[in-house]
């Protein structure tokens, strides 16, 4: 009807409803601030994104709640070699020189 909505009422009559009915009964509000962190993590966010969108106080705050959200596993060393022939090969030049970094020196 457009009034301010009662967090009571909305738990009560919309939430656990349809918690129970997904088979969660329950889960609650918290659940889904939890959903959303892990959401937010799983699709490559920063700490101080995930911190942003659940307005907590510092991303530490939000790396020592959701911390067990991130994997363990280290990746296989071998995903450097996979970047590295992905990335251009190209000598990055001295801007003041006008000249390669990697050029021997001369005189």
């Amino acid at each position: 009807m457009g009034g301010v909505l009662n967090a009571a009422n909305v738990f009560s009559r919309v939430l656990k409803p349809a918690a129970k009915q997904a088979g969660v009964p329950w889960a609650g509000f918290h659940t889904l601030r939890h959903t959303c962190a892990t959401t937010l993590f799983r699709n490559g966010m920063n700490a101080k994104q995930v911190q942003v969108w659940l307005g907590h106080h510092s991303p530490a705050f939000s790396m020592a709640t959701y911390v067990h959200l991130l994997p363990e596993d280290l990746p296989d060393a071998h995903f450097l070699d996979d970047l590295t022939n992905r990335a251009p090969h190209t000598a990055w030049k001295e801007s003041e020189a006008g000249r390669d970094v990697d050029a021997a020196p001369t005189g």
